[in-house]
């Protein structure tokens, strides 16, 4: 009886105490003073903000993206950018422990110490930083990569419209000559040509249904978003705009004088320099190798100034072909729109068949796809060379 007495009395205990742990535990929580709570706020926001996003929404759901919409994703879903992030974390701990170390000033007794003291801590600040400038152009790069694919599936979009109102044409084309056929104005032979580019534009059409299929998974690749899930781009086409190059050539002087390489070899140098002076002293044999790298990097550095700028007038000559591109080919539509006009008047005179209509209408849709296609090349070298500039 005592024995089970004792026994009751250590149970209400136990539970006593079990219970005012977790009121503790429960008001630590809703006053703030959770020691984990404070460490896993951040964790807390980013799950809540990806919970939000419209990749981590239903994914029976169509989602319907505008172009700004898809650009924000890109900090959040892209995976490369989460690998550089991941990358930079690491360069960040190694840049401190580095630095640690050289604060610690201990005694330069041999090579691996002097490293320490003079070398391993500027080495790891120069590869954090430049890690970081790499980032922040790959985020512009890829920016511009997501825009051109979402421009190239509206072009792709307008495409498929194109084709099926040029097989609807053709349609009406076999038709109406089987009509004359049938009144012996016409040949059969004319129809198997027909039917054949009826054939062509049949696969060009399925060719370009694929394109768009292709070209949504790796703008749902680049944004984070489920493969399997419908996606509905929600922005118009970006209207064609001429780069503005009033000032392009203090534009290039500028962008050379700031060229981010220029500051990134010239570390390099430095620090190469300061691991040659360690192997010098230490007698190590790579110390002629390094010599040999030094002024390798010197003369990459003295030629970087002529190497941007030829970069920089490549892309600029690149961009004024494709304005000759575009003017061409809005000289096509216009004699295509005078044709159609001209030939209007000979129908409405009774001179020319409707058939003839048909074919320069086509010609015409082709026309003005191939000046869409000018235009968002250009657009997308425009982006292109915009962040040339700018970097």
């Amino acid at each position: 009886m005592k024995k089970y007495i004792k026994l009751v009395a250590l149970v209400l205990i136990t539970s006593v105490a079990f219970t005012t742990s977790n009121i503790f535990a429960d008001e630590n929580q809703s006053t703030g003073n959770n020691p984990a709570s404070a460490s896993t706020t951040k964790t807390a926001e980013n799950e809540e903000a990806i919970a939000d996003s419209p990749s981590a929404a239903d994914k029976g759901a169509t989602l319907s993206l505008t172009l700004e919409e898809a650009l924000n994703l890109i900090e959040t879903g892209n995976s490369s950018l989460k690998l550089t992030d991941n990358k930079i974390a690491i360069y960040e701990k190694q840049y401190e422990q580095a630095l640690a170390r050289h604060n610690a000033n201990y005694a330069e007794v041999d090579e691996d110490s002097a490293k320490v003291r003079k070398l391993n801590h500027k080495k790891a600040l120069w590869t954090l930083e430049n890690a970081k400038y790499d980032r922040e152009k790959q985020l512009k790069d890829v920016k511009v990569q997501v825009a051109n694919q979402y421009q190239n599936i509206l072009a792709l979009q307008e495409q498929v419209k194109n084709l099926k109102l040029q097989i609807d044409n053709v349609d009406k084309y076999i038709e109406q000559l089987k009509l004359q056929i049938n009144l012996g104005m016409g040949i059969e032979s004319q129809i198997y040509a027909l039917n054949a580019q009826r054939s062509g534009l049949e696969a060009a059409l399925k060719a370009s249904q694929n394109s768009i299929t292709s070209s949504m998974i790796a703008l749902k690749k680049d944004l984070g978003i489920d493969i399997a899930r419908e996606v509905v781009l929600k922005s118009d086409l970006i209207a064609y705009k001429k780069f503005d190059d009033s000032q392009i050539n203090e534009r290039i002087a500028k962008a050379i004088e700031n060229d981010y390489d220029l500051k990134r070899y010239e570390q390099d140098v430095e620090l190469t320099e300061i691991e040659y002076d360690i192997a010098y002293y230490y007698s190590n044999g790579s110390a002629d190798q390094l010599q040999i790298s030094v002024e390798d990097k010197k003369a990459t550095l003295e030629a970087l100034p002529v190497t941007k700028e030829v970069e920089l007038r490549k892309a600029y000559n690149g961009l004024r072909s494709l304005e000759n591109s575009i003017k061409a080919a809005e000289l096509a539509v216009e004699a295509d729109i005078i044709n159609i006009k001209v030939l209007q008047k000979k129908i409405d005179a009774g001179v020319s068949s409707s058939i003839e209509m048909i074919e320069l209408q086509n010609k015409l849709l082709n026309d003005q796809y191939t000046l869409l296609q000018h235009k968002i090349s250009y657009m997308s070298a425009a982006a292109s060379f915009e962040n040339s500039l700018e970097n």
